[in-house]
């Protein structure tokens, strides 16, 4: 779709701001009347109304949820509208934290504010979509279009704006130079493509959406050049989404230039400093909670085997640099680099204390270590050997792409049944299938998730060996 918005749309979002802030803090004052009999008496409580005002629409649009949501999936605005609320909860609770301040509020009335404000957004925005498609079967369309191009983006095009009638605008129909008559439940083919400058001239039709594939670049020149003697407005829907390994999506702009990302890390600005807070937070936590599990494991590996304790095997890290990560030695061999053999079941090269290291992934631990230095994240695709590495980046399509990111302790790979040797082609294609799902579709929330799907069962996979 178009990257601008229509007028509509951009009035409404910008009101649901407004009212997403008020909505806080009128949910707290009720809150308060509920238990307290009283509503902001304190300078404490007013205080925490104007943070609420301030703080609620910069964090719910940092989740995303200004964005054209009501044609979105609604677990998708579930999730958005969660992943605000804790960002502004977060928000409130460190300057609580900083000021010394959080004494001074009830513990029952700010519980139930964090639980009743984030439902209300999301019954409130499911009713809200529901009028504005109610309105708009009943409102005339102020303006018209028509759609050159009945490809796939095309169609998806004209179902967009069929279906989202409350923005005013009337599909008159598509141009094809394949295609004729009508499309089911698409629209009408109202003729070739030599024919949408007449058409729009003699109709005055309002905007003309341009959804031919790039490789016509002449028939797109010729379109653009007749519809100059016009008043219309032109969109070219670029259609990226040809490109299978397309990760991205976002536009940035190089001056006026816009430019359009097919794969890009998803961790930049504040979301980078997001998950490295996040990496930071945890990974400080497990250290602690784990030292004496550690210190047992060391002291077991050194008494099994001869050997050193640690192993630090060479692995792909951020943008394919290498880096060291950290592991208890669970074999009686430390191979590196290229020199190396993958681990199977049943491998003679194992020791007795790292068969049992391996099959619960105790051997990981020290990697939080590799978190901490900054080369690893908790969640994250799972780093490969570099013998691997240069093997399956020429067998497997995107194979690189997972090292957009820095590579993880877990990842969604792991807990979707891809652990443990990838020693058929499939599974190496599976795991990287994941590990690309992962980047494309990352949320804080996901990575909650995955974590807690680890420490339930993850970990100890079937393939574990």
């Amino acid at each position: 779709m178009p990257n601008k918005m229509s007028h509509d749309a951009v009035l409404i979002l910008s009101l649901l701001k407004g009212f997403d802030a008020l909505s806080g803090v009128l949910i707290l004052g009720l809150c308060q009347i509920a238990y307290q009999n009283t509503m902001f008496v304190t300078r404490e409580y007013q205080t925490l109304a104007f943070l609420i005002l301030f703080l609620a629409p910069i964090c719910l649009n940092l989740a995303g949820t200004y964005r054209p949501w009501f044609a979105a999936k609604w677990q998708l605005e579930a999730r958005r509208l969660l992943l605000g609320c804790v960002l502004a909860y977060s928000c409130l609770l460190v300057i609580g934290y900083v000021l010394k301040s959080s004494s001074d509020f009830s513990r029952v009335i700010i519980t139930t504010w964090m639980i009743i404000w984030p439902i209300f957004l999301f019954v409130f925005r499911a009713t809200l979509s529901c009028f504005l498609r109610h309105f708009g079967r009943k409102k005339q369309f102020t303006r018209t279009a028509v759609i050159v191009g009945a490809g796939a983006l095309g169609v998806s095009v004209s179902n967009y704006l069929t279906n989202n009638v409350w923005l005013g605008i009337g599909v008159q129909g598509l141009f094809d130079d394949k295609k004729e008559g009508r499309l089911e439940n698409h629209g009408m083919i109202l003729g070739r493509t030599d024919m949408v400058a007449d058409h729009v001239r003699e109709q005055g039709t309002d905007i003309v959406y341009i959804t031919l594939p790039m490789r016509a670049e002449k028939k797109i020149k010729r379109i653009v050049n007749e519809l100059t003697d016009s008043t219309s407005t032109v969109y070219f829907v670029p259609d990226i989404f040809q490109f299978k390994m397309m990760l991205s999506g976002i536009v940035d702009y190089l001056g006026d230039i816009p430019a359009i990302a097919l794969w890009e890390s998803p961790f930049f600005g504040f979301y980078a400093v997001l998950k490295r807070t996040l990496d930071l937070i945890l990974g400080t936590l497990i250290l602690i909670l784990s030292a004496p599990i550690m210190l047992t494991i060391a002291i077991a590996i050194k008494f099994d085997s001869p050997g050193p304790i640690f192993f630090a095997q060479q692995r792909y890290g951020l943008d394919g640099t290498p880096i060291m990560v950290l592991k208890f030695r669970t074999m009686n061999v430390c191979e590196n680099g290229h020199n190396f053999t993958q681990c199977v079941k049943f491998d003679s090269r194992v020791t007795k204390i790292g068969a049992f290291l391996r099959r619960y992934s105790l051997d990981e631990l020290p990697q939080f270590l590799n978190v901490l230095q900054g080369s690893m994240s908790i969640v994250g695709p799972r780093p490969h050997a570099v013998a691997m590495n240069e093997e399956y980046r020429k067998l497997v399509a995107g194979y690189m792409l997972r090292h957009k990111v820095k590579p993880g302790i877990t990842g969604l790979a792991q807990v979707n049944g891809f652990r443990g040797p990838t020693d058929t082609l499939d599974k190496m294609e599976g795991r990287i299938r994941m590990d690309l799902e992962y980047i494309r579709t990352w949320t804080p929330l996901l990575d909650f998730k995955i974590i807690l799907q680890t420490i339930a069962g993850g970990f100890t996979g079937t393939n574990a060996c």
